[in-house]
């Protein structure tokens, strides 16, 4: 398989539309335009559930498509999060110190992986994805029918432990790894 065929995966093809539709989404931000950001941003989540799936099942994982999906789950994270704050800012302002609480926990975790790594990895823990999952459909829930107290708070709090979980299996990591399951996996097979 030549380099190009192994950069021109469908899996890293869904990560860079991805990153390419991100200064679509702060455009549509900065416009107001709410229900265009909402479907842009919904395709977003769905082909970051799409990139990992078909590079699992078919096996097309690959280090430049973890370092593409990682990428691309932070640029969609940054769109979301200034979405919810343009559009739903008053809703969400009795709510601010839990996202504030997973802000830091989120830039914690990226701070410790520059200091040990210098480079951001892109560990796909489970709690992460269960994270993207719940956050994509509270982001996706407040903008077309109002906030959910109860899936805002699973939300962010389960982001927040998947953070703590991510900062331990950075701490306890020697070399920079991607795709690790989560710190069982990880303690497991140290032991082995």
């Amino acid at each position: 398989m030549t380099e190009k065929t192994a950069i021109w995966t469908i899996p890293n093809t869904l990560s860079l539309y991805r990153l390419a539709v991100f200064p679509l989404l702060i455009f549509l931000i900065l416009e107001e335009q709410e229900k265009i950001f909402s479907v842009f941003f919904l395709i977003s989540l769905i082909t970051d559930i799409l990139d990992g799936w078909i590079a699992r099942t078919f096996g097309m994982e690959s280090e430049l498509g973890a370092k593409l999906d990682s990428w691309a789950d932070t640029a969609t994270y940054i769109a979301g999060f200034w979405a919810v704050f343009s559009f739903k800012g008053q809703e969400i302002a009795p709510h601010i110190l839990w996202i504030i609480a997973f802000a830091i926990a989120w830039f914690t975790l990226y701070l410790v992986m520059l200091i040990k790594f210098r480079s951001i990895i892109g560990l796909h823990t489970y709690s992460f994805k269960i994270t993207a999952y719940l956050q994509g459909a509270c982001m996706m829930g407040l903008l077309w029918f109002g906030f959910w107290d109860w899936l805002y708070y699973l939300a962010i709090g389960w982001g927040i432990l998947a953070c703590l979980e991510e900062i331990l299996i950075v701490l306890w990591l020697s070399e920079p790894q991607t795709d690790v399951k989560g710190l069982f996996w990880v303690l497991r097979d140290a032991n082995q």
